[in-house]
């Protein structure tokens, strides 16, 4: 399964552009719990950025901006789904590890 995060803007012109990123598969509990959380708590998340040189420098970008997510009716029953597919998807992953520590 693939989890994808995608922003989306409108223009003046009311044409949309949008920018995809992957979310890696190790990072898909985390963030679905991150959502759960913003969603129940009904605080604002608040996003920035952070430049890293190829020395390991970190700066904090200039950029940033707070939004707050907003559910369907459907969403809890939507995350859950995902949750219980990637949690499933893990348990299967453990056990061939462990059949071919057997082996």
């Amino acid at each position: 399964m693939k989890l994808r995060l995608n922003l989306t803007v409108k223009t003046k012109n009311d044409k949309e552009h949008d920018i995809k990123f992957n979310i890696a598969p190790s990072k898909h509990l985390g963030f679905i719990h991150f959502v759960k959380l913003a969603l129940k708590q009904g605080n604002s998340v608040e996003i920035s950025f952070e430049k890293i040189s190829k020395s390991g420098e970190r700066e904090e970008s200039k950029l940033y901006g707070e939004f707050q997510f907003q559910g369907k009716k459907e969403t809890d029953k939507i995350l859950k789904d995902i949750e219980e597919k990637i949690q499933e998807k893990e348990r299967y992953l453990k056990k061939q590890k462990q059949r071919k520590k057997l082996k």
